[in-house]
């Protein structure tokens, strides 16, 4: 199974309508240890991202329901997300081809599909990814930056601490701002499969997070989701329904209450 930088696995979200081509690149991907998420529609895929992650998006540029390009102004707009999208399609003007990268494509592959050249891409464009988006060490979003080295949200020139697990928290939501992460997926990236913690922890930790971004005045906002966990969102949380299920937060000058066991 292929792994990502945090250890998690690599998933691949398709969205191909033409069964066939469905079949052969889940397939494809699925044979060089990918964790494949695959539609044929393109609201299906939309809707699926707005409570799930992806690490790479391969999109049809005509598909029903949403079309690839919808779908990547979707993913480009209200979630300001980077990660990386591949476009296949039928069309090689160099006026298309054009199109699709000047509306945010990382890469594209015109069909018919070569298996090796379709998966020295998938390689090449996660590569990017991850040495791309940040330096390992710093991520920048919008106007903020997230310093790894120092574990300090920098606001203009002004840098703010955070505690190590409130910025891997911070961390893991900015990377995938816009859409939810569930709380078993913070439980694994910031303490690890190994260490037995509460959910109830994940939920005072956010708190805390919640507590950073308001002092740092960062116009960003953690909304809770309902029996799923969080999403960032890079402005004022969207009135879609979701309930706020996080505990009361506690006061800046009150201690955490941490469950038994928990390593700092």
């Amino acid at each position: 199974m292929k792994k990502n930088a945090s250890g998690k696995p690599v998933r691949v979200l398709v969205v191909e309508d033409d069964p066939a081509q469905h079949a052969l690149l889940t397939s494809w991907l699925k044979a060089e240890g990918y964790q494949v998420a695959s539609f044929r529609n393109g609201l299906e895929a939309r809707n699926y991202l707005a409570d799930q992650w992806a690490d790479l998006l391969i999109f049809d540029w005509d598909v029903p329901g949403l079309t690839g390009e919808q779908l990547l102004a979707h993913v480009r707009g209200r979630a300001r997300s980077a990660v990386p999208v591949i476009f296949q399609t039928v069309h090689s003007s160099e006026s298309d081809i054009a199109k699709i990268l000047d509306a945010g494509a990382d890469d594209f592959l015109v069909k018919p599909l070569d298996r090796a050249v379709l998966l020295a891409r998938v390689r090449a464009v996660l590569r990017r990814a991850e040495s791309g988006q940040h330096d390992g060490r710093k991520l920048l979003v919008d106007d903020v930056v997230l310093d790894r080295g120092r574990q300090t949200l920098v606001v203009g020139e002004t840098p703010h601490a955070l505690g190590t697990k409130e910025f891997d928290i911070l961390w893991h939501l900015a990377t995938h701002a816009g859409t939810v992460v569930q709380r078993q997926d913070l439980l694994s990236v910031v303490w690890g499969w190994d260490v037995m913690v509460q959910t109830r922890s994940v939920d005072m930790y956010v708190s805390r997070v919640r507590t950073q971004l308001r002092k740092a005045d960062v116009p960003w906002t953690i909304q809770s989701v309902y029996g799923a966990g969080y999403r960032l969102n890079l402005g004022p949380e969207p009135d879609d329904g979701a309930q706020n299920d996080a505990p009361r937060e506690p006061a800046i000058d009150q201690p955490l209450q941490i469950d038994e066991g928990i390593a700092p």
